[in-house]
C-alpha cells in the first residue's frame, strides 16, 4: 500500500513522451500504452528521480489550486494504478 511516506519513481520498463501536453507511456513489456494528462505529467516528471510521496503532493498543492486532502486522495489513486501497471516502483521509507 503506497502512502504519503512512499518512496516512489518510475520504471525502467517504460518509454514516456509527450504529446500536445499530455504524457503517453509505453509500458515496454507489456506493450500497452497509457496516457496521462498534464497533470500526471507533472507528477510523473517529479517521480524522475526517487521522491516521498508526500513531497510530490506538496509540489503539486504548491503549483495548482486544489484541497489538500483531494489532491492526496487523488495523487495515492494514481500512483496506485501506476504502480499495478508497473510503471512505477514503490518503496517505503526507511526506518526513522
Amino acid at each position: 500500500m503506497i502512502d504519503e511516506e512512499s518512496i516512489v519513481n518510475v520504471t525502467a520498463e517504460q518509454v514516456a513522451c509527450d504529446m500536445k501536453g499530455e504524457l503517453l507511456i509505453l509500458q515496454t513489456a507489456s506493450g500497452i500504452y497509457y496516457g496521462l494528462d498534464p497533470v500526471g505529467r507533472r507528477v510523473w516528471s517529479l517521480m524522475e528521480e526517487p521522491r516521498r510521496v508526500g513531497a510530490i503532493r506538496d509540489v503539486i498543492l504548491d503549483e495548482y489550486q486544489v484541497d489538500r486532502e483531494k489532491c492526496t486522495r487523488d495523487l495515492l489513486d494514481l500512483l496506485e494504478k501506476l504502480a499495478s501497471k508497473r510503471l512505477v516502483e514503490v518503496k517505503s521509507a526507511p526506518a526513522s
